[in-house]
Formats: structure tokens, sequence, C-alpha cells
């Protein structure tokens, strides 16, 4: 399978406290700096998982920019679509997490993403039609959306909303997506509904096939054609939480691609977002289809 991700990529500043986190105060704990975002993980989630990869993204050109270009080939994902801007930074997220790994606060500065304007994308129309899967994330222009939905008609295309601030960019794009993966208030941000089922339905009805709405620690509500439902967490160990969303849509994706149901997709998805959650890296170098199958109880049914 050939799959395109349109979307960020960036260096990821991971600060996790010894105790519960104090604002306003300095905190002890364990530092970690990494190659991240949500588009480059779903990427590399995708390549663990046996896709072909492509990422379409923007790079500036700083110090990172080297690092960042080294590590995506290094890890099996194509940049041939890449933009590098001059006189920009690249992108960079800062986050504190509690003990246990759960997110206590972020920054996220995705500004050199605009460089992934329309004119690009139309730059690279033929090797987006060459794909079995495009996925979007939204730190691209709302304009790019727009340009995507009305270019690529037809194509199995997938999004993460990114976050609630980013969401509306979306909205162009939401009656041509196979997927979407919001969580709750990026549901309630696209569709003014707080109640996660409603949220879910209320998607569908702006033309999303299939919706995975991400509870946390509750699960995941499932909408989709052949009907809804509540997919639970699968226990395992915790260490980071960090990625376990980006692990959870390659999955999914891949599992709607190879023709399984949308309930079955929600329960791969969460098995790799468990296998995520037990790495303190924002994506498992272990990552693999025969595991998420085996972790979710499906090996011996698929």
């Amino acid at each position: 399978m050939r799959a395109t991700v349109i979307g960020g990529v960036n260096i990821d500043l991971v600060g996790t406290a010894d105790a519960p986190m104090r604002r306003g105060d300095s905190n002890p704990g364990r530092l970690r700096v990494s190659v991240g975002g949500v588009g480059r993980n779903i990427a590399e989630n995708l390549a663990l998982l046996g896709a072909e990869v492509e990422l379409m993204t923007a790079l500036g050109d700083d110090d990172w920019a080297d690092l960042i270009r080294a590590n995506c080939l290094s890890r099996g994902i194509g940049l041939r679509c890449a933009r590098q801007l001059r006189r920009a930074a690249c992108g960079a997220y800062l986050c504190l997490n509690e003990p246990d790994g759960d997110l206590y606060a972020a920054v996220a500065d995705m500004q050199v993403c605009a460089g992934l304007s329309p004119q690009w994308i139309l730059r690279h129309l033929d090797a987006l039609q060459e794909a079995d899967l495009i996925v979007v994330d939204a730190n691209i222009p709302e304009e790019s959306c727009a340009c995507i939905a009305e270019q690529l008609r037809g194509k199995r295309i997938a999004a993460d909303p990114v976050s609630a601030a980013k969401a509306g960019r979306l909205r162009p794009l939401l009656g041509a997506l196979s997927l979407l993966k919001p969580n709750r208030a990026e549901a309630e941000a696209l569709t003014g509904e707080g109640e996660p089922r409603a949220a879910a339905a209320r998607l569908r009805q702006m033309g999303v096939e299939n919706v995975f709405l991400t509870l946390g620690g509750e699960g995941v509500w499932w909408d989709a054609p052949e009907g809804s439902g509540l997919q639970s967490c699968l226990t395992g160990q915790i260490v980071n939480t960090s990625g376990c969303g980006d692990a959870f849509l390659a999955a999914a994706c891949l599992a709607l691609c190879r023709g399984l149901p949308a309930e079955t997709a929600a329960r791969a998805g969460q098995a790799a977002a468990g296998l995520c959650a037990a790495s303190p890296d924002p994506v498992n170098p272990g990552m693999t289809w025969p595991r998420v199958l085996e972790a979710a109880g499906l090996a011996r049914e698929l």
C-alpha cells in the first residue's frame, strides 16, 4: 500500500516530572529530545505497519533541518514532496508530562507548515493521485484542505484535527473524508456538540464516512455506515501517552484499507495506541501489523 501524509514534522522537547506538576515552579524530572510531529509520527507508524510512505511536509533551514531529514529517511519515510523554506525555523513542540506520562501542557510552533500551500499541493498532484491513502493533519492551511478536497475527489483520505484550535481548518475537507480521528475537544470545535455520540453523529451528517472519536482512558466511540459503538482501551503498561493518537490513526487506516469493518479498525487502533503507550518514544520502533493484531486479539481471526 502506498500512502502520502500531508502535515507537520518537528523537534519534540518532552519533560516528564518526577512528582505531580506544580504550576509556577521548577519541577525535577527527565528531558528528552526527539523528532516528532503529528504527520511525521503517522508516517512512521504507517511505514512500520508495512506501507510505502511519502511525507509532504515543510522544513526550515535552521540547525534542526538536517537532523529531521536524516531521521525521516532512516525510518523509511520518503521526502520527495517535502518543502524547505529559506529563513524559516523548523517546527517545534514543547510538552510537560505528569509522572504517569499523561500530558500536563504543551506549546506547538508549527508556523512553517504555512508553506504547504495550495500551490505546493498542486505542484505534486500527480504523486498524490498515485497514493492508495492520503492522510492530512490540520497543521496545514485551511485553503490547502479545500484544495485537497477539490482536486482529490474519490481518493481515500483520512485526517487528524491535531488540536481544538486547528480543527476548523479541516471543515472544507470533511465531506471527502473516509476517516476522521478527533478527540472530545476537537469534535466539539467542529460540530458544537459536547456529547461524544452526538458529535460523532453530526460529523457523519457532515460527510465523514468513518469517525473514531477518542475519549482518553474511556476508549474510542466509533460511528460508521454499519453502526456505532464504544471500543474500550486495551490493558497494558503506560510509559508515555504522546503519539498514541497517531498510532491509532495509522492502524485504523490500514485496517479500513484492508477491507475490515470499522469496529475491527477501532480495536486495531486501540491496540496500536497501547503499544505506543508502552514505549518512551512517540513512535514505538517495535510496531508491526502482526503485533497489532496480536495485541488486539485478532491474530487468529484475520
